[in-house]
Order: structure tokens, then C-alpha cells, then sequence
């Protein structure tokens, strides 16, 4: 009787020791506070200050581009564009614009916005070298368009979210824990910038309209600066005849635009225009000038058109050459940049191309 009272007791207490060694405690549970937060997802927030970086750029780009004259608006078309060095300068501006704040403070004004903050690997903020590297490698997750290689790569990267940058930098992106005053000072310089990018354009283009005078003839017209005069063209190159030539600029370059107009063999229209984009290619190659990207349509005189930016071989300076179809005539007008005087010239070419007006 002993030996089994003995054996019971021995097991109640290995029972015991059981449980406590395995550390199964129903009574005192684990606090749930206690617990490690789930991590967020912070995707969205992240695509949100993106395209908000996106504003505040092209609001830089539309005001440089007003401010050298390279902003045209035609009908129902609007182009801003940049030529020369000026593309660099941009992207200057561009890259500073993330690799500056980036290494400061770890926020762009989208990120700041949106309570978002660049950390290292470490958990601190970036360094310089880590944020010039996610910087430059923006260049590779923008392609082929709008931040597409990055936003393919941080769907795979999981949780993450990390870009091509971000891989090659170490860095993720982190909530910043700002409180929401001090997050909406981004809305100033942000306000600013787009404030500026409408009233800059605006006065811009209004000041370019005065002082002005008209050519009239070959059943067209359009306005030119005041201070400019006639000149002699340069050779002609179209898809037809010649018909007529009209050619404006300032004193020394007196053939800084010409206006032409050419006969066709066939009718254009808005249904067969890109047929014709081709071969406009082709002649303005043959005559030594080099085309810049693609063609891009546009309207003049409410007609259907196309326009290439190129490198004038002769003339050492960019091109904007502008082409309108009406049935069977075709008009071209072509701005010659020179390296110097280019902004005088890029506001005389917008007087032509957006007064200009054909007769039927």
C-alpha cells in the first residue's frame, strides 16, 4: 500500500513539473498589448506622395517652360516643353529635388504630406550616399513609363514595398509619426508651386500677345513681334508643292520662322494623318536635321497636325517644325533656336502658331 501511494503522489508531481516546463499557464494568459504590432502596409501612402512629388515637378517644368517661351496652346491642344540645356537643367532639378530633402530628413513634400519617412537599414536616417543611390536609380524604375519597373518591384518585394532604389540603397520606407500640423506645411511650398505654374504661363503668354503685327496673304494670317521683319527662307521641304513662303525674325535672323504652304496629291485628314507622319520623317532627315523623340499631334487653326522637335544641321540650333493639313494644302511653320536669342524666338514662334488662321 505504501509502494502505490508512493507511485501516485510521484506522478501528480511529474505532472506538475510537466506543466511547468512547458509554460502552459491557462490562468495567466499573455497580455495582448504585450504583443509585437502587425506591420503596415504602407503601398498606398507611398503611391500618394509619389504622385504628389509628380505635381510639384511638372508645376517646375510648366513654369521653366513658360519662362523661356517654350509653351504653346493651340484649339484644344496644350504643349509645354523644354530644348537645349534647359532639358538638363530640369533634370538637375529633377534629381535634387529627391536626393536634398531625401538626405536631410529623410521626407520629400510628398512623403511629409502623406507622414512618410526614408530609414536606412539600421533604422536612422539615410546617408548621403544612400540617398544619392536611391536617387539616381529613380532614372531606372521610372521605365518604361510613370515609376512602372518600380512599381512591379515592390509588389514582389512583399510587405516591404521597396523599389529598385530601395533594394540597392537598403533603405525602406517607414511611417514618420508627425503630427498632422506640422505634416500640412507641406501644403504651402505645394500651393505654391502650382499657384505659380498657372499665373506664370498666364502672364507669359499675355505679355507675348502685345506689341505685335500681322502678316496677311496667301489666304492666311498670324501675328509676329512688332520689332521683327522680313526675310529671306531657307530651302523649303514638304510632302508637295510650293505654293507660297513667308518668312519672319529678328534683326540678324531674319529667317527665324518660316511659314509655308504646299500643295498636295492626296487629301489629309484626321483619319489619314499618322500615314503621313512617316514619310514628313523621312524629308526632314533627308535635308541633315536630326529628330528628337516621336511625332506629337497637334491643331493649328482647328486643324489636324503633327510637330517634331529636331537638331538643324545647318542652322546649329534646335527646330520646332509644325505641319497643318486642310484637304489638300498643307502649312508648315518652322522655329529655328539659335543658341542665342532662343527665348526671344520660342515667344515669336508661340504668336505664330497660335494666332495663326487659315481661310477655309
Amino acid at each position: 500500500m505504501i509502494g502505490a501511494h508512493d507511485a501516485r503522489r510521484a506522478a501528480e508531481m511529474s505532472d506538475q513539473h510537466v506543466l511547468a516546463d512547458s509554460g502552459d499557464d491557462p490562468v495567466s494568459p499573455v497580455p495582448a498589448e504585450l504583443s509585437p504590432p502587425a506591420p503596415e502596409d504602407l503601398l498606398g501612402r507611398r503611391i500618394a506622395a509619389a504622385l504628389v512629388d509628380l505635381v510639384v515637378l511638372a508645376g517646375v517644368l510648366v513654369i521653366l517652360s513658360a519662362a523661356t517661351g517654350d509653351i504653346t496652346t493651340s484649339g484644344a491642344s496644350f504643349y509645354v516643353g523644354l530644348s537645349g540645356t534647359w532639358i538638363g537643367a530640369f533634370l538637375l532639378i529633377a534629381l535634387l529635388y529627391y536626393l536634398v530633402p531625401e538626405a536631410w530628413a529623410g521626407q520629400t513634400l510628398g512623403k511629409l504630406l502623406l507622414d512618410l519617412r526614408v530609414v536606412s537599414a539600421g533604422g536612422t536616417r539615410p546617408s548621403l550616399g544612400e540617398a544619392a543611390a536611391r536617387t539616381v536609380l529613380r532614372i531606372i524604375d521610372w521605365l518604361p513609363v510613370l515609376y512602372l519597373a518600380g512599381f512591379i518591384t515592390m509588389m514582389v518585394t512583399g510587405i516591404r514595398r521597396q523599389r529598385i532604389g530601395d533594394l540597392a540603397a537598403r533603405t525602406v520606407m517607414a511611417r514618420a509619426g508627425r503630427p498632422a500640423d506640422r505634416r500640412g506645411l507641406a501644403l504651402v511650398p505645394l500651393v505654391g508651386v502650382v499657384a505659380a505654374a498657372i499665373i506664370v504661363p498666364v502672364v507669359s503668354l499675355s505679355g507675348s500677345a502685345s506689341g505685335t503685327q500681322t502678316y496677311t496673304g496667301h489666304g492666311v494670317s498670324f501675328a509676329f513681334p512688332d520689332d521683327w521683319s522680313a526675310g529671306n527662307p531657307r530651302g523649303a521641304r514638304a510632302t508637295g508643292d510650293l505654293l507660297w513662303t513667308a518668312v519672319v525674325g529678328p534683326s540678324g535672323q531674319q529667317d527665324a520662322i518660316v511659314v509655308q504652304g504646299f500643295r498636295l496629291r492626296v487629301p489629309v485628314t484626321t483619319q489619314n494623318i499618322n500615314g503621313v507622319v512617316p514619310e514628313l520623317a523621312r524629308l526632314i532627315q533627308q535635308q541633315g536635321d536630326v529628330l528628337h523623340g516621336s511625332a506629337q499631334a497637334v491643331t493649328m487653326s482647328g486643324l489636324p497636325g503633327v510637330q517634331f522637335t529636331v537638331t538643324s544641321g545647318g542652322h546649329l540650333g534646335q527646330s520646332r517644325l509644325v505641319f497643318a493639313f486642310s484637304g489638300t494644302t498643307e502649312y508648315e511653320v518652322a522655329c529655328t533656336y539659335p543658341p542665342a536669342g532662343a527665348a526671344a524666338i520660342r515667344r515669336g514662334c508661340y504668336q505664330v502658331l497660335n494666332s495663326f488662321t487659315a481661310a477655309g
